[in-house]
């Protein structure tokens, strides 16, 4: 094939690789000025069989058409032409000028966290329009990720064994009945082997690049967890747990667990390329809320003061009725009080600012004013007495608190035979007794069986077991832990405040004092003839 002319056109210069579909040559155009360099694809069909000919040709020809759809992205090759010759077909497409990523992910090397966050930022975005056309890569590996040489970008290459997602059925049903499972094992998913891809499939598959870069390992090395199938890769790493947490995501063993699509994979990156951002956020919102909340309380202060205006307005007013009235009728009670007090002067009006009508035109607000007036100033001093006044249960609770918080008020010496009676419920004296064993945990206490107190010293995450998967909850730093005295790998076992493991070196363990020696062989003692009782 060497030095071979195709179509007339391309010359076969040497053989770039080979795979079970055919093989794949670097060629010069001989038909455009300075004989540009290109990639040739030759698809071999496997049989010859006319009517298997003739659907494989259907299949080629939309293949190239989705390859011309793909080639408009800047880091994907551009389809130069197909064609078919001696029943065999042929795709031209783009060189890339470049090395593939293998050569960057030497066994050992690992790399910065900065580093594989741009990486897999940049092929999510790739990979987002890849699957917007229905198309699937399913051969997502280093060697097929090409750093661009001009401009230090990544190239996703060889499509020749991509298929459009709605040819699926047709492959399997038209071609061999089957359909042939096509990857890399390490980077290839449990549906892909079973010939099932789907867009988390190449989620995946990018997910173990980034692990490999990680760890310096490659995805072959790595064991699964016999339970969950899950990779077992953290602890060949130094990764923060957020990062951590999305690489974990992207490869998880059902599909369903993944991202969905690469949108939702860049949007879990993008707090952490930009932490800055995040807090820039935060900050502008914070301002924003304050801004509302001192524009709510000015409203709301102008509103009471135009409510207190409008009251002593009417309060004026109705004053001044009175006033202008006669002497000899403001002074004899009578029962037309409201017709009398509509014979206000023109000129003994007040003017108000705000055109509130004139009381000789309404005679009837003057006992309405008096009475809304008496039964808001009624409810205010209601509301005030409830909410100053202190709440029973609450002062009966605080005797109940000093009582028990009283150390030198305790009882006489405790009867050990009446341990597990129930307490007389006349007795108000709440001290517990020195040697009976309170039946409710506290759950602030965190010590384990040698009176010693576990807190987090920082903050972890929290798995099912020592070798499992993360429960997705976390502990911070100061959190207070019950231990169950279980270690493992470096793991704790606790019981509170998640029930789980926990990397026992984030975690800070502090002892009280040694007690004297006779009480601690009386205790010893009283653990050997009471074997069912619970350590404090």
């Amino acid at each position: 094939m060497i030095g071979a002319l195709l179509d007339q056109r391309y010359q076969v210069v040497r053989v770039l690789g080979q795979g079970g579909f055919g093989h794949t040559y670097i060629a010069e155009d001989t038909r455009r000025p300075g004989n540009p360099t290109c990639v040739v694809k030759h698809l071999k069909p496997a049989s010859s069989d006319p009517e298997f000919l003739q659907i494989a040709r259907r299949l080629f020809t939309r293949e190239a058409e989705t390859l011309e759809k793909l080639g408009t992205h800047d880091q994907i090759p551009r389809l130069l032409a197909y064609f078919e010759e001696n029943q065999e077909f042929y795709l031209v497409e783009e060189f890339i000028d470049g090395h593939p990523l293998n050569v960057e992910l030497q066994a050992g090397q690992q790399w910065s966290e900065s580093l594989v966050i741009q990486l897999l930022q940049e092929v999510l975005q790739i990979l987002e329009f890849v699957h917007s056309n229905g198309v699937i890569h399913r051969d997502l590996k280093p060697e097929n990720l090409i750093r661009r040489k001009h401009d230090n970008k990544i190239v996703l290459v060889d499509f020749g064994a991509v298929k459009q997602v709605q040819m699926q059925s047709i492959v399997a049903q038209e071609l061999v009945k089957e359909t042939v499972a096509i990857g890399t094992p390490g980077y290839m998913p449990s549906e892909q082997g079973q010939g099932r891809p789907r867009t988390s499939s190449d989620i995946y598959a990018l997910g173990m690049i980034g692990i490999q870069a990680l760890t310096g390992m490659n995805p072959t090395q790595f064991s699964e967890d016999p339970d969950t199938g899950e990779i077992i890769w953290q602890q060949q790493a130094q990764v923060s747990d957020s990062l951590a947490a999305v690489l974990t995501k992207m490869v998880r063993h059902y599909f369903k667990y993944r991202y969905q699509s690469a949108a939702e994979a860049l949007q879990a990156l993008e707090p952490l390329a930009n932490p800055n951002a995040a807090k820039a956020f935060a900050a502008i919102a914070s301002q924003r809320v304050s801004h509302y909340l001192r524009g709510s309380y000015q409203s709301a202060s102008k509103a009471l003061q135009t409510l207190q205006n409008l009251s002593g307005i009417k309060t004026r007013q109705a004053i001044a009725t009175l006033k202008s009235l006669p002497s000899g009728r403001a002074s004899a009670p009578s029962s037309n009080l409201m017709e009398e007090t509509a014979t206000v002067h023109p000129g003994h009006q007040l003017r108000s600012p705000i055109n509130m009508g004139s009381f000789s035109s309404i005679p009837n607000k003057l006992p309405l004013i008096i009475g809304v007036s008496t039964a808001t100033l009624v409810i205010i001093a209601v509301t005030l007495s409830v909410i100053r006044k202190p709440s029973p249960s609450v002062v009966a609770t605080g005797n109940q608190t000093n009582l028990a918080s009283e150390p030198n008020k305790t009882n006489s010496t405790p009867n050990s035979n009446q341990s597990s009676s129930k307490p007389d419920p006349n007795k108000s004296d709440s001290t517990p007794e020195p040697n009976k064993t309170n039946s409710t945990p506290d759950p602030d206490k965190s010590q384990d069986p040698n009176n010693c107190t576990f807190v987090m010293s920082r903050s972890s995450n929290v798995r099912e077991s020592a070798k499992s998967k993360k429960t997705g909850k976390v502990l911070e730093a100061g959190t207070k832990l019950t231990v169950t005295g279980k270690e493992q790998d470096g793991w704790l076992e606790i019981s509170s405040p998640e029930q789980g493991w926990v990397w026992k070196s984030r975690t800070k363990k502090t002892c009280p004092p040694s007690q004297k020696a006779d009480f601690q062989k009386s205790d010893d003692s009283s653990k050997k003839n009471n074997p069912s009782k619970n350590n404090d």
